[in-house]
Protein backbone atom coordinates (compact mmCIF):
# COMPACT_ATOMS: atom_id res chain seq x y z
CA UNK A 1 0.00 0.00 0.00
CA UNK A 2 1.03 3.57 -0.65
CA UNK A 3 -0.08 6.76 1.03
CA UNK A 4 -1.91 9.71 -0.48
CA UNK A 5 -1.09 12.99 1.28
CA UNK A 6 -3.61 15.79 0.71
CA UNK A 7 -3.28 19.45 1.62
CA UNK A 8 -6.54 21.39 1.51
CA UNK A 9 -6.52 25.20 1.58
CA UNK A 10 -9.66 27.28 1.82
CA UNK A 11 -9.76 31.05 1.95
CA UNK A 12 -8.41 34.11 0.25
CA UNK A 13 -5.51 33.00 -1.96
CA UNK A 14 -3.27 34.84 -4.42
CA UNK A 15 -2.78 33.79 -8.01
CA UNK A 16 0.63 32.19 -7.41
CA UNK A 17 0.01 30.85 -3.88
CA UNK A 18 -0.74 27.28 -4.99
CA UNK A 19 2.34 27.03 -7.21
CA UNK A 20 4.61 28.46 -4.50
CA UNK A 21 3.27 26.00 -1.95
CA UNK A 22 3.61 23.11 -4.43
CA UNK A 23 7.29 24.02 -4.92
CA UNK A 24 7.88 24.24 -1.16
CA UNK A 25 6.15 20.91 -0.50
CA UNK A 26 8.15 19.17 -3.24
CA UNK A 27 11.44 20.59 -1.95
CA UNK A 28 10.73 19.60 1.65
CA UNK A 29 9.21 16.13 1.11
CA UNK A 30 10.95 14.98 -2.09
CA UNK A 31 7.57 13.91 -3.51
CA UNK A 32 5.82 15.03 -6.70
CA UNK A 33 2.86 17.25 -5.80
CA UNK A 34 0.05 18.38 -8.07
CA UNK A 35 -3.11 20.42 -7.77
CA UNK A 36 -6.47 18.67 -8.09
CA UNK A 37 -9.73 20.43 -8.92
CA UNK A 38 -12.26 20.96 -6.16
CA UNK A 39 -15.95 21.09 -7.04
CA UNK A 40 -17.14 24.30 -5.41
CA UNK A 41 -20.59 24.26 -6.96
CA UNK A 42 -22.00 27.63 -7.96
CA UNK A 43 -19.77 30.44 -6.74
CA UNK A 44 -20.95 34.07 -6.67
CA UNK A 45 -17.66 35.65 -5.65
CA UNK A 46 -14.14 34.81 -6.73
CA UNK A 47 -12.71 36.04 -3.40
CA UNK A 48 -12.66 32.76 -1.47
CA UNK A 49 -11.36 29.62 -3.10
CA UNK A 50 -10.47 26.06 -2.16
CA UNK A 51 -7.51 24.19 -3.59
CA UNK A 52 -6.34 20.65 -3.05
CA UNK A 53 -2.66 19.72 -3.36
CA UNK A 54 -1.84 16.02 -3.50
CA UNK A 55 1.20 13.72 -3.45
CA UNK A 56 1.38 9.92 -3.34
CA UNK A 57 4.22 8.12 -1.57
CA UNK A 58 4.86 4.53 -2.64
CA UNK A 59 5.49 1.84 -0.07
CA UNK A 60 9.04 1.54 -1.39
CA UNK A 61 9.90 5.17 -0.66
CA UNK A 62 12.85 5.41 1.69
CA UNK A 63 11.28 8.19 3.73
CA UNK A 64 8.41 6.91 5.83
CA UNK A 65 5.08 8.46 4.99
CA UNK A 66 4.74 9.68 8.59
CA UNK A 67 7.83 11.83 8.08
CA UNK A 68 6.46 13.15 4.77
CA UNK A 69 3.16 14.08 6.44
CA UNK A 70 4.97 15.87 9.28
CA UNK A 71 7.15 17.76 6.81
CA UNK A 72 4.08 18.74 4.79
CA UNK A 73 2.39 20.01 7.97
CA UNK A 74 5.45 22.14 8.82
CA UNK A 75 5.58 23.61 5.30
CA UNK A 76 1.86 24.44 5.32
CA UNK A 77 2.07 26.05 8.77
CA UNK A 78 5.11 28.11 7.77
CA UNK A 79 3.35 29.13 4.54
CA UNK A 80 0.20 30.17 6.47
CA UNK A 81 2.24 32.23 8.94
CA UNK A 82 3.53 34.36 6.04
CA UNK A 83 -0.01 35.55 5.26
CA UNK A 84 -2.01 38.32 6.89
CA UNK A 85 -5.33 36.62 6.08
CA UNK A 86 -4.47 33.00 6.89
CA UNK A 87 -6.49 30.46 4.87
CA UNK A 88 -7.90 27.36 6.54
CA UNK A 89 -5.53 24.44 5.98
CA UNK A 90 -5.59 20.71 6.65
CA UNK A 91 -3.17 17.89 5.89
CA UNK A 92 -4.54 14.35 5.59
CA UNK A 93 -3.01 10.97 4.80
CA UNK A 94 -4.90 7.95 3.49
CA UNK A 95 -3.84 4.57 2.09
CA UNK A 96 -4.02 3.97 -1.66
CA UNK A 97 -3.68 0.77 -3.74
CA UNK A 98 -0.20 -0.26 -4.88
CA UNK A 99 -1.04 0.42 -8.54
CA UNK A 100 -1.82 4.09 -7.86
CA UNK A 101 1.18 4.55 -5.57
CA UNK A 102 3.63 2.92 -7.98
CA UNK A 103 2.98 5.42 -10.76
CA UNK A 104 2.55 8.55 -8.69
CA UNK A 105 5.05 8.01 -5.90
CA UNK A 106 8.22 8.80 -7.80
CA UNK A 107 10.28 11.70 -6.56
CA UNK A 108 11.07 14.73 -8.68
CA UNK A 109 14.59 13.37 -9.15
CA UNK A 110 13.26 10.02 -10.38
CA UNK A 111 10.87 11.77 -12.76
CA UNK A 112 13.76 13.73 -14.28
CA UNK A 113 15.81 10.56 -14.77
CA UNK A 114 18.22 11.16 -11.88
CA UNK A 115 18.81 8.51 -9.28
CA UNK A 116 16.05 8.61 -6.65
CA UNK A 117 15.95 7.79 -2.97
CA UNK A 118 15.40 4.13 -3.77
CA UNK A 119 18.81 3.89 -5.39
Amino acid sequence: MGTRISVSLKGSLGLDDASRLLDELAAETGLRWHEEPVDEGKVLSGGLVEILLVAVASKTAEMAYEAAVERAKRVVERWREERLDKPEASVRAEPVPDAEAAGAGATAAEASGAEGVDG
